[in-house]
């Protein structure tokens, strides 16, 4: 069965996405060896990181790396929980809205199969994750999908990219794998829900686990 939520062209997403998602920053660089020096000068990384951390310790903007050099500035925003009951997971996570950022990664048409480019924007997640603002924290990656085709079909097809987001961040991003929970929505939690079928709602993001 064809999903209909991947009938439209894929091209029409990067125009639609938010500049949130990661700032929208593509770089071929070696998977592994350019961590650490990524973590001195990637704005990329250090844009999600701030999207991230905890409301007491977000990285300021002076000094190296990508905690800004270990200063910290409060951000007054008032936490957005949400509780979840992540699928295959043995208990109920809560997550915080106000701290998640959008990962512009494409897939193979009605597949989970990441594509090819995808490894350079998971590269600045995993290292904004781990900057040691964020080392004790742990992480929602969430799939979404928009209204459009069978309800279960896309519950399951949200479930499969978040889990390959986790997987990649592991496997090469050096990430702890009880770090990491993969739950997908569906089309549960729309971006537009006066557009339940555009699909803008198709997306996947990281979000940060409060209890």
């Amino acid at each position: 069965m064809k999903n209909a939520d991947e009938r439209k062209d894929n091209g029409e997403l990067p125009q639609m996405m938010s500049r949130r998602a990661l700032g929208g920053f593509v770089l071929s660089l070696p998977l592994l060896s350019a961590l650490p020096a990524l973590a001195q000068t990637d704005q990329g990384a250090t844009n999600i990181l701030r999207s991230l951390a905890p409301h007491d310790r977000v990285p300021g903007r002076s000094g190296g790396g990508a905690s800004g050099g270990g200063r910290v500035v409060v951000r007054r925003v008032a936490p957005v929980p949400r509780r979840v009951h992540p699928r295959g997971y043995g208990s109920d996570v809560v997550i915080d809205l106000t701290r998640r950022v959008e990962v512009t990664v494409f897939f193979d048409n009605d597949s989970a199969t990441l594509r090819r480019g995808a490894e350079a924007t998971l590269m600045r997640l995993a290292l904004a994750l781990r900057d040691p603002i964020l080392l004790d924290q742990r992480f929602l990656i969430a799939g979404h999908t928009s209204a459009e085709g069978g309800y279960d079909y896309n519950v399951e097809l949200s479930q499969e990219r978040a889990a390959a987001v986790r997987d990649w961040l592991v496997s090469y991003g050096e990430i702890s794998p009880g770090r990491l929970v993969a739950h997908g929505f569906g089309p549960d939690m729309l971006r537009n829900p006066r557009s339940p079928y555009s699909p803008v709602n198709r997306r996947v993001e990281v979000i940060a686990i409060t209890g």
